[in-house]
């Protein structure tokens, strides 16, 4: 089982949040939805207007668990974890494309995308906070960005979401150094 690509699951379904950035919200829409889930094309497949709200509600817990991290409050991230375990539980199943790739899914190919959605997500991201610690949880620091990341730098050293937040923040403060210094 691949905690690391669930964990990105509940990473990149926290920071499809509307923000200045960019204000669409793909949780508003069926279509938003599938474009979501494009590199995740067996849910694309099988969404459904029904996933919408709990994927919504669950963006909103995954936030409070990220909030508490950058509040340095770890209980309170146990907290928020262990009721979103209970209320998403993981169910498993073994895949394999061929007699050597046997491994661990969450299951549910033809339950609510939802469901399976949140479960790898959910799992994936307490796995993280457990491997890691809640010092790796992080929001990008980049004006008018509310993303999110799991910092996994030996020296704990990330602030932004992405490259293109972090040029964008260096540049804009290399120009402010240079309108103060002329």
């Amino acid at each position: 089982m691949d905690f690391d690509a669930y964990a990105s699951q509940g990473v990149d379904l926290v920071s499809s949040q509307p923000c200045p950035r960019h204000p669409d919200d793909p949780l508003a829409s069926l279509d938003g939805l599938r474009d979501f889930l494009a590199t995740r094309d067996w849910m694309a497949k099988r969404a459904r207007h029904e996933d919408l709200t709990p994927l919504a509600e669950l963006r909103a817990g995954l936030r409070e668990v990220f909030d508490a991290a950058g509040g340095d409050r770890s209980r309170r991230m146990v907290t928020q974890l262990n009721a979103l375990l209970a209320r998403h539980p993981l169910a498993l199943s073994i895949s394999g494309h061929d007699d050597a790739d046997w491994h661990l899914h969450v299951a549910s190919t033809d339950g609510p995308v939802a469901v399976e959605y949140a479960a790898g997500a959910v799992t994936g991201l307490t796995m993280a906070f457990l491997d890691l610690g809640a010092d790796r949880f992080g929001t990008c620091t980049a004006a008018g960005c509310t993303d999110v990341f799991l910092d996994t730098t030996r020296n704990r050293s990330r602030r932004f979401c992405s490259e293109r937040c972090a040029t964008r923040s260096h540049v804009a403060a290399l120009r402010s150094r240079r309108r103060a210094a002329g």
